[in-house]
């Protein structure tokens, strides 16, 4: 799972880095770029992706979504920020 993870937030971010190597073109003349990071509180790599969604949050033009997931509750810690929906989000990529 933590391979699956890894390699989701490595897609979206090689998709923010080309988005971003554009350049030239004023925000209000292109959409922002979307980040969607799915986290759980039980991820013992999900600390440093948070870190990186946050850093790219701070540019222009990128908008950064966190979700927090609940596929690491089956190990005895729950949650509490997880939603069934952000799950589900996460399973149509």
């Amino acid at each position: 799972m933590r391979k699956v993870a890894l390699s989701l937030f490595s897609l979206v971010l090689s998709g923010v880095v080309a988005t971003l190597s554009w350049g030239g073109v004023a925000w209000a003349q292109k959409p922002p770029v979307v980040v969607e990071l799915f986290t759980a509180q039980g991820c013992s790599s999900c600390g440093k992706a948070n870190q990186v969604a946050a850093e790219l949050a701070k540019q222009d033009g990128v908008l950064a979504l966190t979700y927090a997931v609940d596929y690491w509750d089956y190990l005895g810690w729950k949650d509490t920020f997880a939603k069934p929906v952000f799950a589900e989000r996460q399973r149509a990529y």
